[in-house]
Protein backbone atom coordinates (compact mmCIF):
# COMPACT_ATOMS: atom_id res chain seq x y z
CA UNK A 1 0.00 0.00 0.00
CA UNK A 2 2.81 2.27 -0.20
CA UNK A 3 2.21 2.90 -3.84
CA UNK A 4 2.74 6.73 -4.84
CA UNK A 5 0.04 9.24 -5.85
CA UNK A 6 -0.15 10.27 -9.54
CA UNK A 7 -0.01 13.85 -8.78
CA UNK A 8 2.54 13.84 -5.97
CA UNK A 9 4.97 14.38 -9.10
CA UNK A 10 4.65 18.05 -9.18
CA UNK A 11 4.34 19.05 -6.05
CA UNK A 12 7.23 21.13 -5.63
CA UNK A 13 6.18 23.39 -9.12
CA UNK A 14 4.40 26.78 -8.32
CA UNK A 15 0.41 26.34 -9.54
CA UNK A 16 0.58 28.16 -13.09
CA UNK A 17 -3.20 28.88 -13.28
CA UNK A 18 -4.46 32.34 -13.02
CA UNK A 19 -8.14 32.86 -12.22
CA UNK A 20 -9.88 36.22 -13.40
CA UNK A 21 -12.95 37.84 -13.57
CA UNK A 22 -13.74 40.22 -16.27
CA UNK A 23 -17.40 39.90 -16.10
CA UNK A 24 -18.02 43.80 -15.17
CA UNK A 25 -15.15 45.37 -16.66
CA UNK A 26 -17.07 46.94 -19.57
CA UNK A 27 -19.55 48.14 -17.78
CA UNK A 28 -18.19 49.01 -14.19
CA UNK A 29 -15.39 52.27 -13.92
CA UNK A 30 -14.08 52.48 -10.39
CA UNK A 31 -14.23 55.98 -9.28
CA UNK A 32 -13.34 57.16 -5.86
CA UNK A 33 -11.00 55.14 -3.45
CA UNK A 34 -13.18 52.54 -1.42
CA UNK A 35 -15.47 50.08 -3.82
CA UNK A 36 -18.72 51.01 -2.32
CA UNK A 37 -18.55 54.74 -4.23
CA UNK A 38 -17.92 52.40 -7.56
CA UNK A 39 -20.54 54.06 -10.09
CA UNK A 40 -21.38 52.15 -13.32
CA UNK A 41 -19.97 53.72 -16.59
CA UNK A 42 -23.07 56.04 -17.41
CA UNK A 43 -23.25 57.20 -13.81
CA UNK A 44 -25.97 54.80 -12.23
CA UNK A 45 -25.51 52.98 -9.21
CA UNK A 46 -25.72 49.59 -9.35
CA UNK A 47 -28.76 48.83 -7.43
CA UNK A 48 -31.24 51.35 -5.21
CA UNK A 49 -29.69 53.26 -2.29
CA UNK A 50 -31.94 53.79 0.76
CA UNK A 51 -31.17 56.33 3.54
CA UNK A 52 -31.79 56.07 6.91
CA UNK A 53 -31.30 58.89 9.64
CA UNK A 54 -30.95 59.39 13.27
CA UNK A 55 -32.52 62.21 14.79
CA UNK A 56 -29.74 65.10 16.03
CA UNK A 57 -31.90 65.56 19.12
CA UNK A 58 -31.27 62.31 20.01
CA UNK A 59 -27.75 61.71 19.66
CA UNK A 60 -25.38 60.36 22.83
CA UNK A 61 -29.43 59.62 24.03
CA UNK A 62 -29.48 56.53 26.30
CA UNK A 63 -32.07 53.39 25.92
CA UNK A 64 -34.32 54.65 27.69
CA UNK A 65 -34.30 58.12 26.75
CA UNK A 66 -34.64 56.28 23.10
CA UNK A 67 -37.93 54.18 24.33
CA UNK A 68 -39.31 57.67 26.02
CA UNK A 69 -38.85 59.49 22.68
CA UNK A 70 -40.88 56.61 21.00
CA UNK A 71 -44.03 56.39 23.90
CA UNK A 72 -43.50 53.20 24.70
CA UNK A 73 -43.73 52.26 29.17
CA UNK A 74 -40.70 50.84 30.27
CA UNK A 75 -41.44 48.00 33.14
CA UNK A 76 -38.06 46.19 33.88
CA UNK A 77 -40.06 43.60 35.82
CA UNK A 78 -41.35 42.88 32.11
CA UNK A 79 -38.71 43.84 29.59
CA UNK A 80 -35.92 43.72 31.52
CA UNK A 81 -33.18 46.87 31.71
CA UNK A 82 -34.07 49.39 28.93
CA UNK A 83 -31.33 48.30 26.79
CA UNK A 84 -32.73 44.54 26.21
CA UNK A 85 -35.90 45.86 25.36
CA UNK A 86 -34.90 48.10 23.18
CA UNK A 87 -32.75 45.60 21.36
CA UNK A 88 -35.94 43.38 21.04
CA UNK A 89 -37.91 46.55 19.73
CA UNK A 90 -34.68 46.89 17.24
CA UNK A 91 -34.35 43.18 16.57
CA UNK A 92 -38.66 43.35 15.78
CA UNK A 93 -38.49 46.13 13.48
CA UNK A 94 -35.57 44.83 12.06
CA UNK A 95 -37.17 41.36 11.05
CA UNK A 96 -39.96 42.95 9.52
CA UNK A 97 -37.99 45.48 7.15
CA UNK A 98 -38.29 44.21 3.63
CA UNK A 99 -34.71 44.23 2.71
CA UNK A 100 -32.53 41.51 2.28
CA UNK A 101 -30.37 39.24 4.84
CA UNK A 102 -27.68 41.86 4.19
CA UNK A 103 -26.43 45.03 2.01
CA UNK A 104 -23.57 46.97 1.49
CA UNK A 105 -23.61 49.97 3.36
CA UNK A 106 -22.68 53.39 0.97
CA UNK A 107 -21.30 56.90 1.73
CA UNK A 108 -24.82 58.15 2.92
CA UNK A 109 -26.11 60.94 0.48
CA UNK A 110 -28.52 63.93 0.71
CA UNK A 111 -30.13 62.65 -2.54
CA UNK A 112 -30.82 59.15 -1.22
CA UNK A 113 -34.38 58.64 -0.37
CA UNK A 114 -35.85 57.88 3.16
CA UNK A 115 -38.40 55.27 2.71
CA UNK A 116 -38.84 53.88 6.51
CA UNK A 117 -38.75 57.55 8.06
CA UNK A 118 -39.64 55.56 11.41
CA UNK A 119 -37.02 55.67 14.35
CA UNK A 120 -36.79 52.39 14.82
CA UNK A 121 -36.27 51.18 10.98
CA UNK A 122 -33.35 54.05 11.80
CA UNK A 123 -31.91 52.17 14.99
CA UNK A 124 -32.29 48.81 13.34
CA UNK A 125 -30.24 49.46 10.44
CA UNK A 126 -27.57 51.66 11.88
CA UNK A 127 -27.31 49.36 14.68
CA UNK A 128 -26.46 46.39 13.16
CA UNK A 129 -24.36 48.08 10.15
CA UNK A 130 -20.59 48.52 10.10
CA UNK A 131 -18.94 50.88 8.28
CA UNK A 132 -19.33 48.46 5.16
CA UNK A 133 -22.52 46.11 5.53
CA UNK A 134 -25.89 45.73 7.17
CA UNK A 135 -26.70 42.35 8.53
CA UNK A 136 -30.16 41.52 9.72
CA UNK A 137 -28.57 38.82 12.35
CA UNK A 138 -26.41 40.80 14.19
CA UNK A 139 -26.73 41.72 16.91
CA UNK A 140 -27.45 45.53 17.63
CA UNK A 141 -24.92 48.10 18.97
CA UNK A 142 -26.89 50.70 20.29
CA UNK A 143 -24.15 52.83 21.45
CA UNK A 144 -22.62 53.07 18.41
CA UNK A 145 -25.69 53.36 16.36
CA UNK A 146 -26.99 56.56 18.15
CA UNK A 147 -23.60 58.40 17.61
CA UNK A 148 -24.04 58.26 13.86
CA UNK A 149 -25.77 60.11 11.53
CA UNK A 150 -26.76 58.09 8.64
CA UNK A 151 -26.53 55.13 7.03
CA UNK A 152 -26.98 54.58 2.98
CA UNK A 153 -27.91 50.54 2.06
CA UNK A 154 -27.35 49.59 -1.17
CA UNK A 155 -30.28 47.25 -2.27
CA UNK A 156 -28.86 44.68 -5.22
CA UNK A 157 -31.50 45.44 -8.30
CA UNK A 158 -32.58 41.70 -8.30
CA UNK A 159 -33.64 41.95 -4.75
CA UNK A 160 -34.73 46.10 -5.43
CA UNK A 161 -37.62 45.19 -7.58
CA UNK A 162 -39.32 43.24 -4.63
CA UNK A 163 -39.22 45.81 -2.42
CA UNK A 164 -42.56 48.25 -3.26
CA UNK A 165 -41.14 50.90 -1.24
CA UNK A 166 -37.44 51.32 -3.64
CA UNK A 167 -39.42 50.97 -6.68
CA UNK A 168 -39.59 53.96 -8.94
Amino acid sequence: MNEPAPLLHNMSAPPKSVVTYTGLSGVMTPRGSDATSRPYADGHQFGRTVRFTWPVGLHGATPLAVLHHLGVAHDETVHGTPNQHLQALVNQRADALPLPEGCAVVRAHQDHPVVWPDLLAALAVLSKSTDTVWLRSKAPTLAAAVQREAVSLLIPPGLATHIKEVQG
